[in-house]
């Protein structure tokens, strides 16, 4: 009974350390942006025939999302990509708010709802008003659905771990200026969009594990969004 006892715990043993290898190293790809240039009739908003990337069979469509209005406090409630819901994984205000920066994640690989298409209209739906908008979209084969970090910051700068082989996506409003940059990431996307409205998209990849700041030069305190992604694992 011991012998056999044992060969059992050997066996799991071993099927574990099959069952927790990383998949292949995370692939990103910024594929397509939107900017408004400003207000938009709202508080339906739709961004057409924007680019999702190339059909993978672990494909993840990830996007970093900056948004405003002007006097009013309001919520992004949804946002679907081909009349598909969205996920929320973090934004910089958890209340309503006049100014937001956000990134939500879709699935759209192999058995997902758009897993053939490499396009897609974005649907934003905010609780009223005429948003100002501008956004990123990433697409990310080999990571894993759920973040391995997530962070939200008002302030100068935001910091973030990311494992190895991991990537950060970090979003930003400032909604005070429209001039600045962000150090020590791929600035992906930075535009003006109306008054006194700056969106910056960035990423940052990393081949080990270590934590990343990122600083606003802009002189005003801007709204962050960051997630790490970590690699997906696979069966072997």
């Amino acid at each position: 009974m011991i012998a056999v006892a044992l060969v059992l715990v050997a066996l799991a043993t071993a099927a574990a350390i099959l069952v927790f290898r990383h998949a292949s190293p995370i692939a990103v790809s910024p594929v397509s942006t939107l900017n408004t240039g400003g207000l938009v009739p709202g508080p339906a908003v739709m961004a057409p025939s924007k680019s999702i990337g190339e059909v993978a069979a672990n494909r993840d469509i990830w996007l970093e999302i900056s948004w405003k209005f002007f006097g009013e406090l309001r919520t992004l409630n949804a946002v679907t990509v081909g009349g598909v819901p969205a996920r929320r994984l973090v934004r910089s205000n958890e209340v309503p708010a006049s100014a937001d920066s956000e990134i939500w994640v879709i699935t759209a690989g192999s058995g997902d709802k758009l897993e053939k298409a490499t396009s897609a209209d974005i649907g934003f739906a905010f609780d009223g008003g005429n948003p100002a908008i501008t956004m990123q979209i990433y697409r990310v084969v080999g990571a894993s659905e759920e973040p391995a970090a997530k962070v939200a910051e008002i302030g100068s700068s935001i910091s973030i771990a990311i494992p190895a082989d991991g990537v950060a996506l970090i979003s930003l409003i400032a909604s005070g200026t429209d001039s600045g940059s962000l150090s020590n990431v791929t600035k992906d996307f930075r535009a003006r969009c109306g008054k006194d409205f700056l969106g910056i998209h960035a990423s940052k990849s990393s081949t080990s594990a270590e934590s990343v700041t990122a600083t606003f030069s802009g002189g005003v305190a801007a709204n962050f969004a960051a997630v790490a992604l970590q690699p997906a694992l696979e069966m072997r």
